[in-house]
């Protein structure tokens, strides 16, 4: 536990440019390490000091902090902590900038532990200012490795069971590091609303006793438990909104039409933005009656604008020509894309910018867009290209054999490497490939015949075969081989300290950009995602003004306060944002 003398100062709005500055300057390592973790604790009693939640939102807006959650504590009688502030680090090296650079400035009260995280699940979508958190710490009475055991064998399947209930919508269990003999453990656990908190116990007794009954392991875990931990607080907590990010270049909302009735938003619920987008809109527009349903997500987003059933479509991953083609026959035209946020860096839901991977006994350390369209697409007859508000199909995007790039020698390595075969390997899931498919190929679905299709653990099936086609059998591959590349997630990526990640330039001989949240944030990388929602607006015509009022909010700087404060996608920079603005007219 670490006491700082320093004083807080209220942070100016500046260092949040400075935190980016700093951050765009930075290479990317030659591997990444996995998340680090902090816990900042206000003890019982004390006040956290003045602009702390102000602190904290700037370290998660500057991307230095890939997550920050503060709870403050909700009961009078023998509270754990005033206040506590969670805290995830990209990675290690992350850490240690933050270490040396803000943690100094950490004064009394704050106590600042490092800890690592046992087991950790959420689920989306979800509102964290309805929720209760309970907060449990524990002295361990046996070594770190004996007590992960117990998460495993003992507390996991309960919170598992509480999730499976819709009650649990979070749970993070902490090991603070230190001395063994004062090591203590924090379960943080969010449940969804008062009333599956106060379900918490009953449903908890139904699978305690069929565990007592069937598993002699965990009747085990449960006769010895006590000799395992010692509980030491029990904190009932709620979630407290970190402050909107300063974001001065972009256009206040002033109303130019008032909304009256009904405004519906079908799609994606995008990690709650949606939802809060409403609630601030209804504040400037209060005669407006805004209706959100994400039951369908984005597969169903554009269909609920042919079917006259909504009037804008929030869309998780780029619309498909088959998401489009329907309205295109229904009207006569596409619909409108408008791009609303810029996606995020690494974390999980975030329409993360993605990563290309090699061994880190590969040499390259750069690579272009257009070599990485070379070596994973193929020969092609053509491509789809936009033309009179349609896809149409072309040979302007053909492309022979002669185009591909199949050996390590024609990046410029040598040696060994100069006739070695690349071998490409991808993650395939759906929003994944059509990104690529549709920035790469012209939408051509003709990809390299060595292209190896990899997924997350939980999209594959539960047996051998699936793990053959699981991120962590592909990236540790990838690892091993020298001559292979990867398109990844830094979150799959993190686990695997043998690959490298390369920078990446738009074009041979253009200076090449580290993947960094800064660099994410400000659009500089060139692998990032955007957030789109769509519309019905006929070509010539002004789009329905009720729509056109809600983006006008989208695309304010009061919109994109509410998508920042989110903490999974940044806002748009304000050229950016002004060439969405104009898609509206």
């Amino acid at each position: 536990m670490i006491n700082m003398s320093k004083a807080l100062a209220p942070q100016p709005v500046h260092l949040l440019f400075a935190c980016v500055a700093l951050l765009s300057c930075l290479r990317a390592a030659p591997a990444c390490a996995k998340s680090a973790h902090v816990l900042i604790i206000v003890p019982p009693g004390a006040t956290a000091p003045a602009g702390f939640a102000q602190q904290l939102a700037t370290w998660r807006q500057s991307g230095e902090v890939s997550s920050a959650l503060l709870l403050d504590q909700n009961q009078k009688n023998d509270p754990g902590f005033a206040s506590l502030a969670l805290l995830e680090f990209p990675s290690e090296g992350f850490y240690e900038r933050w270490n040396r650079d803000e943690a100094p400035k950490l004064g009394a009260p704050l106590l600042v532990k490092r800890a690592d995280v046992l087991t950790h699940d959420e689920v989306y979508p979800r509102d964290s200012n309805k929720s209760v958190f309970l907060v449990n710490t524990y002295k361990l009475l046996v070594p770190p490795q004996r007590y992960d055991e117990f998460v495993r064998g003992y507390i996991l399947p309960n919170l598992l069971d509480q999730k499976a209930a819709h009650l649990l919508l979070r749970h993070t269990l902490y090991l603070e590091r230190g001395p063994s003999d004062e090591a203590e453990a924090v379960l943080v656990m969010e449940y969804r609303d008062s009333v599956a908190f106060s379900r918490r116990d009953a449903v908890r007794d139904a699978p305690v006793r069929k565990l007592l009954a069937s598993d002699q392991a965990w009747k085990k875990w449960d006769q010895t438990q006590d000799s395992i931990r010692k509980g030491l607080t029990r904190t009932l907590a709620a979630y407290i909104e970190l402050p909107a990010p300063q974001l001065p270049d972009l256009p206040q909302y002033v109303p130019e039409y008032r909304v009256v009735g009904g405004l519906r938003i079908l799609g994606s619920e995008l990690k709650n933005a949606v939802e809060q987008l409403a609630l601030g809109f209804q504040k400037f527009q209060p005669d407006a009656k805004v209706a959100t349903s994400n039951i369908p997500s984005s597969e169903g987003g554009i269909a609920g604008l042919y079917y006259h059933l909504s009037d804008v479509a929030p869309m998780g991953d780029d619309a498909k020509i088959t998401d489009m083609m329907p309205f295109h026959d229904s009207f006569g035209y596409l619909p409108t894309e408008i791009s609303v946020a810029t996606g995020g860096y690494e974390k999980r839901g975030s329409l993360w910018a993605f990563a290309v991977v090699v061994s880190k006994d590969n040499p390259l350390n750069e690579i272009s867009v257009d070599e990485l369209e070379r070596i994973f697409g193929a020969e092609r007859s053509g491509g789809w290209q936009l033309a009179n508000n349609d896809y149409l199909f072309t040979s302007r995007y053909a492309r022979g054999p002669e185009m591909s790039i199949r050996k390590w020698g024609q990046l410029g390595l040598h040696g060994k490497f100069t006739d070695k075969e690349i071998k490409t390997f991808g993650y395939s899931a759906p929003g994944f490939a059509i990104y690529i498919e549709r920035n790469w190929f012209h939408w051509s679905k003709k990809w390299n015949p060595n292209f190896q299709e990899y997924v997350e653990e939980k999209q594959a099936t539960p047996d051998a075969a699936g793990a053959a086609v699981a991120s962590d059998h592909a990236l540790e591959t990838i690892g091993k081989d020298r001559y292979a590349i990867g398109l990844a997630a830094l979150m799959h990526v993190k686990d695997h300290p043998d690959l490298k990640v390369l920078a990446i330039s738009r074009h041979k001989g253009e200076p090449a950009v580290a993947l960094t949240p800064a660099n994410v944030a400000n659009r500089t990388y060139p692998l990032i995602r955007d957030a789109y929602f769509y519309v019905n607006k006929e070509p010539g015509r002004p789009l329905d003004p009720r729509a056109r009022e809600f983006m006008r909010f989208v695309l304010s700087r009061e919109g994109q306060e509410i998508i920042a404060r989110m903490g999974y996608y940044y806002p748009l920079p304000a050229d950016y944002l002004r060439e969405q603005l104009k898609k509206l007219d």
